[in-house]
């Protein structure tokens, strides 16, 4: 973890990301560092997972499953927001995406009774009343902009940090929460540690964005507001 912290503050000590509202660029090394960072979290969580099954533990995620795909995912960086919207721009999926996720949005907006955007972890205040919002969306059965017919994820190689740390050990249909059993149900959450938090909140204070930290609401603000649908230049 303390080099995947790393790697995101060397991201942050790159000039040209303070003034990427304005140029709209970025040096190919910033990418670089974010490929090794996922793939060192990818190892970590593989490393954890051996470890919790050699004491018992089943895992019970798999390909194909995508219960845990109508939630809403929450604590996304703004970092992260930037290579989402990069991935679908040079996919040619930026617009369909687009819509995709405002409608998202929306049912957001219908679950919470308020406009998406001002929805952070942060700004809400209250955990209570954040997490009563992430449990009222889950429930209305709405599907990720990302999931797709065959229960596959568009975006799997550059899926948020939020997507990658959930797993559950009990069967899938205890995750939805319409089941009768969900509080029983057995979930973990392999988080990174703190430092890497704090290295990724380093990096967002200076990119400046100011974007919702959730996955709807989070897109469609940095496509329509800051980026404009322009391309990202990577130098």
């Amino acid at each position: 973890m303390e080099k995947m912290a790393r790697l995101f503050r060397q991201i942050g000590a790159l000039k040209e990301v303070e003034r990427f509202r304005q140029d709209l660029s970025l040096p190919y090394e910033a990418q670089r560092f974010s490929q090794q960072a996922y793939r060192l979290y990818d190892e970590y969580l593989a490393y954890a997972l051996r470890k919790l099954q050699k004491k018992g533990w089943q895992v019970y995620c798999a390909p194909g499953c995508a219960t845990c795909c109508f939630s809403m995912p929450a604590g996304i960086s703004n970092w992260e927001f930037l290579l989402i919207y990069d991935y679908l721009q040079q996919a040619g999926q930026l617009s369909r995406s687009f819509r995709r996720n405002l409608e998202s949005c929306q049912v957001l907006s219908r679950v919470s009774g308020q406009l998406f955007d001002g929805w952070t972890r942060k700004g809400t205040g209250d955990k209570s009343t954040y997490e009563k919002l992430l449990h009222d969306y889950s429930s209305a059965k709405h599907p990720c902009a990302f999931k797709t017919k065959e229960q596959e994820c568009e975006i799997y190689s550059v899926r948020p940090l939020a997507c990658r740390m959930h797993f559950s050990f009990t069967p899938p249909e205890l995750c939805d929460p319409a089941h009768p059993q969900f509080p029983q149900a057995v979930r973990l959450n392999l988080s990174p540690h703190s430092d890497v938090e704090e290295a990724l909140q380093e990096l967002d204070s200076r990119l400046k964005l100011s974007i919702s930290d959730l996955l709807a609401p989070g897109l469609v603000s940095l496509t329509a507001n800051v980026l404009r649908f322009s391309p990202i230049s990577w130098l």
